[in-house]
């Protein structure tokens, strides 16, 4: 028997990386997966596989994360499918930072504050990058959770898990916008932890730095498209106590720990899932 059997888990981000590798954890301990994605074709390529893989029932719907009224439909259409829903982890979610103007280097909540950095911006940045950032990072998540809310209330209790950037408790130098919304996601997460404990709902953050995902090659091609991986990388390893970057699958189980029923006493926690990157306890 898996840890999951029974459960119903709606992953945002299902088709790729780290909520591919989530989903197929949870198939493998036994859940039931309703998983949303922008992309159609990749969505319902993830569920043949891993249905096929897990023998695990694989609801799908093609999302975007920012439009309120559809992800609504969407997890009352995975509610109603499964008759339940347990687990939330709220995975989706865009870099405003990759599309910033006059921005020439990305920047790590690792990196040190004299090393080589990108001019500061803050004073160009509009209104609208901090609007933006706080949409992605924080709004998406609260659409999600009042969603999916009176399905765990009807199950007798969930868990939720945001993943969010470390950039919310370690700012980087010279990003501003992204910090602040990851730090409000942060606090969101804790504050929704005290408000939902009565109803034995837990709200954790699993928070990420420096993870290898299949975007990482479209972060050097855009940053870098004069180096090798292996050059793009190793700036980004060199802060990290470990030296290397995380995987995806590395992350997925640090979700699987707040989510499944041994973690039943854990809630409004921040895990980081950085290879030792965050200074400071």
């Amino acid at each position: 028997m898996g840890k999951l059997d029974g459960k119903v888990a709606v992953i945002t981000g299902g088709s790729r990386g780290i909520g591919r590798a989530t989903a197929e954890l949870f198939a493998a301990e036994g859940a039931a997966l309703a998983l949303c994605a922008r992309g159609a074709e990749g969505l319902e390529q993830a569920a043949r596989e891993i249905s096929g893989r897990h023998a695990a029932r694989v609801f799908t719907r093609a999302v975007d994360i920012l439009e309120g009224e559809a992800m609504q439909r969407f997890i009352d259409a995975a509610g109603a499918e499964f008759g339940r829903i347990d687990i939330l982890v709220n995975n989706a979610g865009g870099s405003e930072q990759r599309a910033a103007s006059g921005s020439r280097q990305q920047v790590y909540a690792v990196d040190p504050i004299n090393g080589p950095l990108p001019p500061g911006r803050f004073e160009e940045m509009s209104d609208g990058e901090f609007l933006k950032a706080f949409d992605q990072k924080v709004l998406a998540l609260v659409r999600a959770i009042r969603a999916a809310l009176p399905w765990m209330r009807k199950a007798g209790g969930g868990a939720i898990i945001n993943v969010v950037s470390m950039k919310g408790r370690q700012p980087p130098p010279r990003v501003v916008s992204s910090g602040v919304a990851a730090a409000a996601a942060m606090n969101l997460s804790k504050a929704l932890s005290l408000e939902l404990a009565e109803h034995n709902i837990r709200v954790n953050v699993v928070a990420l730095e420096s993870i290898l995902t299949s975007q990482t090659e479209k972060s050097r091609s855009r940053w870098a498209p004069d180096k090798t991986m292996e050059e793009f990388l190793a700036p980004r390893s060199a802060n990290i106590p470990l030296r290397r970057l995380g995987t995806p699958e590395e992350v997925a189980h640090a979700i699987f720990c707040l989510s499944a029923p041994q973690g039943a006493y854990i809630t409004g926690q921040i895990l980081a899932v950085d290879g030792g990157g965050l200074r400071g306890w």
